[in-house]
């Protein structure tokens, strides 16, 4: 289990890669960051506590002594920025994650899934951006 002050680092860069805005809930709301840590545990459990100290280093070299949940949305934006562009893959690629599965959570069909009920409905965010979900073949395009 990752360290509650780790958890809350993610949800801060989660945060800042897709926030809310207007009719847009934002992935915390939808709890992308669950998923996101969720994932990162299933591949390698502990990663979610050096991700955390690895976005709190940076975040040093922003604002000495502060850590990166302390941030402001712009020294964020600052941080996820140079590590999305350091010279080691590694680096980069930690960033990808938080791309990926925060999104992929964010507008898949995983925040319209109650696991509750068992329940799947069309994600909040597909009304948002305009997306009326799949669509199951187009008669235009089907052979006769």
């Amino acid at each position: 289990m990752p360290d509650p002050a780790s958890i809350e680092t993610l949800r801060a860069a989660v945060d800042t890669i897709t926030p809310a805005s207007g009719d847009f809930p934002g992935a915390v709301a939808l709890g992308a960051d669950r998923h996101v840590i969720d994932m990162l545990e299933l591949g390698l459990p502990g990663i979610t506590d050096m991700f955390a100290a690895l976005l709190d280093a940076y975040a040093g070299e922003v604002r000495p002594g502060a850590a990166f949940a302390a941030l402001d949305t712009d020294d964020r934006d600052v941080v996820l920025r140079a590590m999305s562009t350091d010279e080691s893959q590694d680096i980069r690629d930690a960033v990808d994650a938080l791309i990926v599965f925060g999104n992929g959570a964010t507008f898949s069909e995983w925040s319209g899934y109650d696991r509750a009920t068992g329940e799947l409905k069309a994600p909040p965010t597909w009304a948002s951006v305009g997306f009326r979900g799949p669509v199951h073949g187009h008669p235009d395009y089907r052979e006769e």
